[in-house]
């Protein structure tokens, strides 16, 4: 239940739904977290903010004591009741990733075939999709890491889907639009069935008449999703406008601004950091810090700059499953995103100055004070699969 209460009365174990302020004037990365630490209740009180909202269906309530509060949290010795080990839940949402990708080669076969898309065969794998999200979007979020050059238009479609339904989770939105903006991710890029492949497969650049027909898989996703029974407006935004720019210099309509939905602006930044993050036959993929310093440079033009900012605090500027070098020598995998930025959990693994293998142990950077994060790495350079080390803690 949202409740909006004094922030005299804050305590540790509340989950914060809103602050009331803006996200630019408070000093937290995210706009909903729990409160862990006295800490956090000080720097909200020390700006000034008088009242906000918490969920007492994710956190503590006014009238649950700290002793009740420390009953509920979940500790080695004292697990919260059918709680999933983390290796389970990756397991499942690996499951999921693949069932998703399986569903939406399937689906692009029919429509190339003239078929009409089957909502039957999409809102299941959209299902399992939230459930994972809403369970703990870094799973989904790190195996959205994982590529394949030879199937990148259905890992895309895929990836574009977790990614918009972890943005919208992060922003609050409800249950029913992370449905539907997954429906969208999934079947955004449709219309390329109709792209003659020697063009979509065209491994240099593409020539001003190629261009246009490339261009033309935005209308004809469009047209094939406004003859599909069931399509909601938030996942035919999905597909209309994830090529439009904020300035107007987007395709297919040259839509600018307010004139195009949150939604749609959404998915246009989704689809730049998918798509500069992963390989491709023409170009290498980026990492992901690398990309988000790009992407922020193009904010105002391509992107609406508080949006922008909203994502990175989603996503992190490390995401899940992105190899780091420590500041202490030792090359390590995040494994979640924190409130701070820069400091994510990590299993480190190899100590680089040594060439020392050593069990894969588990540090939050953001609990400690001494190491930080020095370098993101390629996972070509030390030949090195994240996923191993995701899958054995």
């Amino acid at each position: 239940m949202i409740k909006t209460i004094s922030s005299k009365l804050l305590k540790k174990g509340m989950f914060i739904h809103e602050l009331d302020c803006s996200w630019m004037k408070h000093p937290f990365a995210r706009n909903q977290f729990i409160i862990t630490e006295q800490s956090d209740i000080k720097k909200i009180l020390d700006v000034g903010i008088k009242s906000l909202k918490i969920d007492t269906s994710k956190g503590i309530g006014i009238g649950t004591s700290k002793t009740q509060s420390a009953e509920q949290q979940p500790t080695k010795n004292n697990p919260l009741p059918h709680q999933p080990s983390r290796k389970k839940t990756r397991k499942d949402a690996r499951k999921i990733k693949d069932h998703a990708e399986l569903a939406i080669s399937n689906i692009m076969a029919d429509v190339k075939l003239g078929k009409q898309v089957e909502m039957g065969q999409v809102t299941p794998v959209v299902d399992k999709m939230a459930e994972s999200v809403l369970e703990n979007h870094n799973t989904l979020l790190g195996l959205s890491r994982i590529r394949n050059m030879d199937t990148y238009t259905f890992e895309h479609s895929v990836n574009i889907g977790v990614l918009m339904m972890s943005f919208t989770k992060s922003r609050g939105m409800s249950q029913k639009i992370i449905h539907e903006v997954g429906i969208g991710g999934l079947l955004h890029d449709i219309g390329k069935t109709l792209t003659p492949p020697e063009i979509l497969n065209k491994a240099g650049k593409l020539t001003d008449d190629e261009f246009i027909i490339m261009r033309r898989h935005v209308v004809d996703s469009r047209e094939i999703l406004l003859k599909t029974p069931g399509i909601s407006q938030n996942a035919l935004d999905v597909a209309a406008l994830h090529h439009e720019k904020y300035d107007g210099s987007g395709y297919p309509d040259g839509k600018k601004g307010d004139e195009i939905s949150d939604i749609g602006q959404m998915s246009a930044i989704v689809d730049v950091y998918d798509a500069l993050t992963a390989d491709r036959c023409y170009h290498k993929g980026q990492d992901p810090s690398v990309v988000l310093k790009r992407m922020l440079s193009w904010t105002g033009s391509h992107f609406n700059p508080a949006l922008m900012q909203e994502f990175i605090q989603c996503v992190g500027i490390y995401p899940p499953a992105t190899l780091v070098l420590l500041s202490n020598n030792y090359l390590a995998v995040v494994i979640e995103t924190n409130q701070q930025l820069l400091l994510p959990r990590v299993v480190c693994f190899l100590n680089t100055k040594t060439n020392e293998t050593i069990k894969p142990k588990v540090i939050d950077l953001s609990k400690q004070d001494i190491i930080t994060v020095s370098s993101s790495e390629a996972e070509q350079k030390w030949n090195i699969d994240p996923q191993k080390y995701l899958d054995i803690i």
